[in-house]
């Protein structure tokens, strides 16, 4: 009895919510330009390296594993770095400090939606950065479901009630146009999809990342902030909570997100690596995905190729893993 009713008030309280949210203000932290040594921008024979990580810092995270993960970035030096369930304020405000911006010039560090009530989590816990100059396309048309701030694009995902609170985060999708140079843009996207929850509710976040991603490169076009599709490569990039191994899944969310490539069977073929672990169990599925598009409706894009693309454990001075995902990385060619 008290379970149903508890259930009621949830879903009560989750529709008044998603309510709330349609009609509600969003925006994004954006830091751009801080860096002031000149960007150097790639030519032909250039590689592009970008890392994906689902940081788990849903509340505040030790001091020394940033150290870590922000240690690991900043000598690596990725062109491009998206993180994924990055909620605490003062894990954020870290990172921020220890974040080389003489190299990442391009920060976007919060998407966040104002709603109620106040125990649902406000912000998306999707964070970027890049080495590169965004293009800003506050002056573009979208569709109405798209919220621009600060240069930059978001939406937020379809939630449903489900026996765990991974509901009450406002998953959504981000999306930043960068400059790569003077004919070559890199419309870089990612996203984190709630974990548990029907088939129906993940295939309609996937359909919905998938319309985002469309309108978003329509709108690019069609304005003229993008001149040709053959200049535009997109990659999509985060925690799909969908396993890789899982065929008949997979192949289903491909199809539900418009067809892309996934860059790490690309290169590593049948080659299985896992990028998260149940509890302090071993790894045992790969939910993290680079995906590049070849097409997004008729626009034929620049073509994406991996040079590489493996799994990274982030390891504390203990031998312990920072999250229960592992980063997964890839080296590519745009041409």
């Amino acid at each position: 009895m008290f379970a149903t009713s508890y259930r009621l008030l949830l879903n009560i309280i989750l529709s008044a919510a998603v309510i709330l949210l349609a009609a509600s203000c969003s925006s994004a932290d954006v830091y751009s330009g801080a860096s002031k040594n000149p960007v150097s921008f790639i030519n032909g024979n250039d590689n592009i390296s970008l890392i994906t990580y689902n940081i788990k810092a849903i509340y505040e995270k030790e001091e020394e594993q940033i150290d870590k993960v922000m240690e690991f970035v900043n000598d690596e030096k990725y062109d491009f770095v998206v993180f994924q369930e990055l909620f605490n304020e003062s894990t954020r405000d870290y990172i921020l400090e220890k974040t080389d911006t003489s190299f990442y010039r391009s920060i976007i560090s919060r998407v966040d939606y104002n709603s109620f009530p106040s125990f649902i989590f406000q912000d998306a816990g999707l964070f970027m950065m890049g080495r590169y100059p965004i293009i800003d396309l506050s002056e573009v048309e979208f569709d109405d479901d798209i919220c621009e701030s600060n240069g930059v694009i978001h939406m937020i995902l379809e939630k449903e009630f489900s026996k765990t609170n991974d509901f009450l985060a406002n998953k959504s999708v981000l999306g930043v146009l960068f400059k790569i140079n003077d004919s070559s843009q890199v419309f870089l996207f990612t996203t984190h999809v709630q974990a548990i929850g029907s088939r129906e509710h993940k295939n309609l976040q996937m359909e919905q990342i998938r319309g985002f991603i469309e309108n978003a490169v329509k709108g690019v076009l069609s304005s003229g902030t993008v001149k040709s599709s053959e200049n535009l490569a997109v990659i999509l990039a985060g925690d799909f909570n969908n396993n890789a191994y899982s065929f008949e899944r997979f192949q289903n969310m491909l199809k539900l997100l418009g067809s892309p490539k996934d860059l790490h069977m690309e290169h590593n073929g049948n080659k299985q690596e896992y990028t998260f672990r149940f509890r302090s169990g071993r790894p045992s599925r790969r939910f993290d995905y680079i995906l590049a598009y070849d097409y997004i409706n008729s626009f034929p894009l620049k073509k994406v190729y991996p040079s590489s693309s493996n799994a990274v454990d982030l390891k504390d001075d203990t031998g312990e893993s920072i999250s229960d995902h592992s980063a997964l990385r890839a080296v590519i060619k745009i041409d």
